[in-house]
């Protein structure tokens, strides 16, 4: 039996330090095609890996540049879509979650795209909660 849930999962974020090593790497894993890539004026690149048919809901994954070194901790963790990010950072909370980054926009500055937290299960997991596009 299917139960309602704080959010709905997205898609799952990889971090590599690489992001054409990335790409060939995982696109082989996942039959997934490259998307494009996408960046910030804070620095932040992404590149998404997306299936051939694009059709909506279909899974898709987005790959996270980050330094060399930091790829191991957390290497992977998922996104979860939801309506509301305080109201979802507030009922995570109250399961247990814990908060490591206070929502906001993102990128930071005058137009941001999306809205998202970071937050932690009960034993260390990071995971975010998006609400993308904003509207």
């Amino acid at each position: 039996m299917a139960t309602s849930g704080i959010g709905k999962l997205w898609k799952p974020v990889v971090n590599v330090t690489d992001l054409d090593e990335g790409e060939r790497f995982w696109s082989a894993v996942s039959g997934l095609s490259p998307g494009g890539r996408h960046g910030s004026s804070d620095g932040d690149v992404f590149a998404s890996l997306e299936p051939d048919d694009a059709s909506d809901g279909a899974p898709w994954m987005l790959l996270q540049l980050v330094e060399p070194g930091s790829a191991g901790r957390g290497g992977t963790h998922l996104d979860f879509r939801v309506d509301d990010v305080a109201s979802a950072v507030s009922q995570v909370e109250a399961i247990g979650g814990t908060v490591v980054k206070t929502p906001a926009g993102y990128p930071s500055g005058a137009e941001p795209y999306l809205e998202w937290a970071v937050m932690q299960d009960p034993f260390g997991n990071d995971f975010c909660l998006v609400r993308w596009p904003l509207t």
